[in-house]
Formats: structure tokens, C-alpha cells, sequence
């Protein structure tokens, strides 16, 4: 039996629970701003320079290729970073 630790309302995770709640922290941080994307998209004829820019680094953290671009085009290509 292990020890239980009890930190005002936290637990302490060990080292791959730590990983997975980051990972899932940024799995709904990724979800929201591909929404915005798709909602500013859809509502606003022009983007912002800035949201662009966030959406950008979004696709290349998650190695996701730029929009626009065919699956054909990018097969076994790197996009620039």
C-alpha cells in the first residue's frame, strides 16, 4: 500500500501521470484554438496577423501541415518551421 499525500485539495502525480494530465491539458488547449480558428474563419472575412501567427505554431507543434496544403503534396515533404 502506498502513501496517500494530501496538498489543500491536490494530489502529487507521479511522473507519468504528470505527462498524461499535460497532455491532456494541451489536447483542450489545441481544441479550443482550432475552434477559434474555425469560427474566426467562418465569421470574419479577415484574420488578424496575430491569430494567424498562433494558429501557425499550432500546426507546427502538433506536426500538422499548413492549411491548404493536399495531403499529396505534403506526402513524405517537411514544411518549413
Amino acid at each position: 500500500m502506498s502513501p496517500v499525500w494530501m496538498f489543500e485539495g491536490t494530489r502529487q502525480l507521479d511522473p507519468a501521470g504528470e505527462r498524461d494530465l499535460a497532455e491532456r491539458r494541451f489536447s483542450a488547449l489545441a481544441a479550443a484554438v482550432r475552434q477559434h480558428e474555425a469560427t474566426v474563419r467562418r465569421e470574419h472575412p479577415g484574420v488578424r496577423a496575430t491569430d494567424t501567427s498562433l494558429y501557425r505554431r499550432l500546426r507546427q507543434i502538433c506536426a500538422e501541415p499548413p492549411e491548404g496544403v493536399s495531403s499529396a503534396a505534403r506526402a513524405g515533404t517537411r514544411w518549413a518551421t
